[in-house]
């Protein structure tokens, strides 16, 4: 209807509203009419009936049946009657004329007020009438008595007239009627089209016009001008075309002059480019003829090289085999050295002889990321051990290890620039982290970063890195040697790849590397499944290769649990708090303290010697098998098979718990409770065990897939704003989990507007709750999504919060369904928290970080949702709106309220007892002695 042209568009509006008219109207009266006949043709049917009654009273009364006969002749010839039946009070028939009587019943037999029946058939109207002794009284037949009790007694029947009339007739009445409304309703229409089409084509060929000169203006064709000889809009729509046709005219004409006079200076300056091109040229063929044979020159000055130098090494090899004496030994290893190093420029002269040349290829065949980092880090690892340095590395989940590329090449680039972090770096750690940036369908972008707490660099010396034969610092006096050809080699690398390298760096604040590269995907190498998933205990102290450890061991399908503290350790040693198939420990320094003999789950360590005695002593002291760290994720795999599906049995006990059956048979659900907030977790889950549920508890969205990995769980009440991995994340991680498809995840959220609302439901959730919620909102949630139906009876709630005071006693109850030591514990962590995140929301205002400004917002005004601060609670509400919505003009005056706010509720409970409001009981505190 949108493409429709005006002159259709019009008749649309005119010859909708006729024909809606006359359909209606047209229906309405021929239904009226149709009703009306067929009401006419009952009457009729029951006025000779009752006409017919009376008459046949003499000849049944005395059984007379050619009178009877007579009757009924007689009323066939009135319009319409079909057939008459006569009987007595026996229902006999005494006379009958017509056809037989249609015996198809319509409906349920009519009584009327007269004590006649109406029967509807298929084709007729059947009425039947009493006939009664009332009308005529023959003398001779009835004695003096009969005189005497005719006033009293009730009409005597004698027997029924039965009368049909057809409805052939009536239908035919019915036809012509509707014939005839259709017909006046066409032509009424046809009257209308004639009408409309008629003035649509005057409003529309005007139109048509404009447009036809129009068009021959986009054509080019500026001499065209609009002539209508109609007044009003049309004459003056003509009037403008016309003026801006004439105004394009013009200015075709300057330009077309200003076009010829530029064209003729261009060809002139074209004159003296072409001369100074030609001489360009020559100089820029001698240019590449010169780096040609540089580039032919190094390279076979290289080849030469490496000719009698892998003479040397291989020799050295042989040579190292036999009996050497002690210093000999020492010659040997700084030959060996020394050939590795030169080994090394050669090849760096090759490459930068190739990138020079323009013939760099890369390979492409597939391999696994995870193989090319953990080279890296076994080759790298002995040197940076040396210097007390930490190398970590963490490959996020979500990035794809299966690849096709040039395998070689990458690890070329990632040695590079982990060995210069190694080598710049005197103290602290050198870490890695693979991310995902982008996947389609077979290719994937992938962004790498290193980053060290080395000596850092200026912005000079960071401006010469990427300049070959060039470096940092290039002083005689230099501590850091190098040809300068690794970075430019990796830039090379990187830029072949489809991606750039980036570098930030500070003077004694570390450098961090940045490059990203584009990469085919491969298709996953099949692996076998587990018959049940396998729980590992991991202990690793270091947060990056604790990540990286449980996304690889997530990625093998086992659940993880973490082992946060040493302490914790040694219980995990002796006794385990849940049963695991084996227990990874990465451990540093002295091992000796440790004991893993005592323990029935294998413990595979993680060792940071590269010493074969260490690895040796720590299977001695009980160690299913020790590796070194960093590991390659092969053997770990292949250690994990063996203990799993070793002989080493675990202690588990697997007699599921009995629970109490739940209303309507319904078993009890398991809930699981996600926020990062500790006051909101701990009063969700005070809520949810109340209700009779099983709650679990879980402070982020990594925690949250953990326990979902190692419990069944019915539901998840799901915060959507934390750090690291947030609700949506979370969520949609649980949903790829084996059996999570379906999983009911209602989100909870303190700020939940429309447009948030739709897009968690769009973002798969099932459900929404906005903070605070109450025990009645959780109950009636969990029975809507687990029809499990607890028996929570609501308190009484009291008055509506007062948006003018700092604290409403009424609502901190409500929220806290009425337990005043509950709602003084919440208020109390309020408190304790309120000067940290106060302080944090200042920090994010002056670094003016308005992303870490609204999660810190975010934070405190979940907080608030459950203490009953309503002037707190609202002027948050107020500044989170904003900040999401970037009215950066109103931050300062939301950020001056909030603060105003905060310090009135820290003042306001210092010089009150709120305590005695909520209704606490103080605990007397015993006596003390002086001493």
């Amino acid at each position: 209807m949108k493409k429709w042209s005006v002159q259709n568009q019009i008749l649309l509006l005119a010859m909708l509203p006729g024909i809606v008219v006359s359909l209606l109207l047209g229906g309405f009266f021929v239904l009226d009419r149709s009703h009306a006949l067929s009401d006419l043709l009952e009457q009729r049917a029951l006025a000779i009936a009752k006409q017919l009654a009376p008459t046949c009273e003499y000849g049944v009364m005395t059984g007379n049946t050619g009178i009877l006969q007579n009757i009924a002749n007689s009323m066939l010839e009135e319009r319409d009657v079909r057939a008459v039946s006569i009987y007595n009070q026996d229902v006999q028939m005494l006379a009958h004329a017509g056809p037989k009587m249609l015996t198809e019943r319509m409906g349920a037999t009519e009584l009327s007020s007269d004590q006649l029946q109406l029967l509807r058939t298929d084709g007729s109207i059947r009425v039947r009438a009493p006939v009664y002794a009332e009308h005529l009284v023959i003398a001779e037949q009835v004695s003096d008595q009969f005189f005497a009790e005719s006033d009293s007694a009730p009409p005597q029947l004698l027997g029924w007239a039965e009368l049909e009339l057809s409805t052939t007739n009536t239908r035919l009445e019915q036809y012509q009627h509707l014939a005839t409304a259709l017909a006046i309703i066409v032509g009424s229409l046809f009257f209308c089209l004639l009408m409309a089409v008629r003035i649509s084509r005057q409003v529309s060929a005007p139109l048509a016009h404009i447009v036809e000169s129009i068009g021959k203006l986009e054509d080019g064709h500026l001499d065209t001008r609009i002539h209508i000889e109609d007044g009003g809009e049309y004459q003056l729509l003509s009037s403008g075309v016309n003026s801006l046709a004439s105004a394009l005219q013009r200015a075709h004409v300057e330009h077309q002059q200003t076009l010829e006079q530029t064209t003729r200076d261009l060809q002139e300056t074209l004159d003296e480019l072409e001369v100074r091109n030609h001489e360009l040229a020559i100089d820029r063929s001698r240019a590449l003829e010169t780096s040609r044979v540089k580039s032919e020159f190094l390279a076979n000055v290289s080849h030469e090289i490496r000719t009698p130098l892998n003479g040397i090494m291989g020799f050295s090899d042989v040579l190292g085999r036999t009996p050497l004496t002690p210093h000999q030994q020492d010659f040997l290893h700084t030959i060996q050295r020394s050939s590795k190093d030169l080994m090394r420029i050669i090849d760096d002269i090759l490459d930068i002889s190739k990138i020079t040349a323009g013939k760099l290829a890369l390979e492409r065949e597939p391999f696994t990321l995870r193989d090319v980092i953990d080279d890296v880090f076994t080759m790298l690892a002995p040197q940076a051990h040396s210097k007390q340095l930490e190398l970590h590395h963490l490959l996020y989940s979500d990035v794809p290890v299966c690849l096709c590329g040039d395998a070689l090449r990458l690890k070329q680039i990632l040695t590079n620039l982990v060995n210069n972090a190694i080598k710049f770096t005197e103290h602290g750690h050198v870490t890695l982290q693979v991310s995902l940036i982008s996947r389609e369908q077979d290719r994937a972008t992938l962004q790498f970063i290193v980053q060290d707490t080395g000596i850092g660099m200026d912005e000079q010396q960071t401006s010469r890195l990427f300049q070959a034969f060039s470096q940092a610092d290039s002083s005689t006096a230099r501590k850091f040697g190098g040809t300068g050809l690794g970075l430019i080699i990796a830039r090379a690398l990187v830029e072949a790849m489809h991606g750039d390298i980036q570098v930030h760096s500070e003077p004694g604040n570390g450098t961090t590397f940045t490059f990203s590269v584009d990469l085919e995907l491969a298709d996953e190498p099949f692996s076998e499944a587990f018959d049940r998933t396998p729980h590992v205990a991991l202990y690793e102290p270091h947060n990056l290769s604790r990540m990286n450890l449980s996304n690889l061991l997530q990625q093998w399908q086992m659940a993880v649990i973490d082992i946060a503290q040493p302490s914790e350790l040694t219980q995990w040693l002796t006794s385990p708090s849940h049963p695991v198939d084996a227990i990874i420990v990465s451990l540093e320094g002295d091992t000796s303290q440790y004991d893993f003999s005592h323990s029935k789950t294998p413990v595979i360590v993680l060792s940071h010697s590269f010493q074969a005695s260490a690895l040796e002593s720590l299977e001695a002291l009980g160690a299913y098998i020790a590796l070194t760290n960093p590991f390659s994720h092969r053997k770990l795999k292949a250690a994990l098979d063996a203990a799993i599906h070793g002989d080493i049995q675990e202690k588990s006990d697997d007699t599921p718990s009995q629970s109490l059956p739940a209303p309507g048979n319904v078993p009890v659900p398991t809930v699981l409770a996600v926020d990062d907030n500790d006051a909101n977790l701990k009063l969700v889950i005070t809520l949810l065990q109340e209700l009779g549920v099983k709650a679990i508890a879980a402070t982020s969205g990594h925690a949250a897939i953990e326990q979902c990995l190692q419990h069944t769980v019915d539901m998840v009440f799901m915060d959507i704003q934390m750090p690291g991995m947030n609700g949506l994340e979370a969520s949609q991680a649980i949903r790829k989990l084996p059996g999570k498809a379906r999983l009911p995840i209602i989100a909870l959220t303190a700020h939940a507007m429309a447009d948030e609302k739709e897009a968690l439901l769009k973002a798969g959730l099932n459900d929404y709750q906005t903070k605070p919620i109450s025990q009645q909102q959780l109950a009636d949630s969990i029975q809507q999504w687990t029809r499990y139906s607890s028996a929570y009876q609501s308190a009484p709630t009291g008055d509506a919060p007062r948006a003018d005071c700092v604290m409403d006693v009424a609502t901190a109850l409500q929220v806290t369904s009425n337990r005043p030591h509950l709602a003084e514990e919440m208020f109390d962590m309020l408190l304790d928290s309120l000067p940290k995140d106060r302080a944090a929301i200042v920090e994010q205002w002056e670094l003016e970080d308005y992303d870490g400004l609204l999660a810190a917002v975010h934070r405190l005004h979940g907080a608030t949702r459950y203490c009953g601060v309503p002037c707190l609670r609202q002027a948050l509400d107020e500044f989170e709106t904003a900040l999401k919505g970037r009215v950066v003009h109103t931050f300062p005056q939301h950020m001056k309220h909030c603060m105003q706010q905060v310090d009135s509720l820290l003042q306001w409970a210092d010089s009150n007892d709120w305590r005695a409001m909520l209704g606490v009981t103080p605990v007397a505190e015993p006596e003390t002695l002086d001493k």
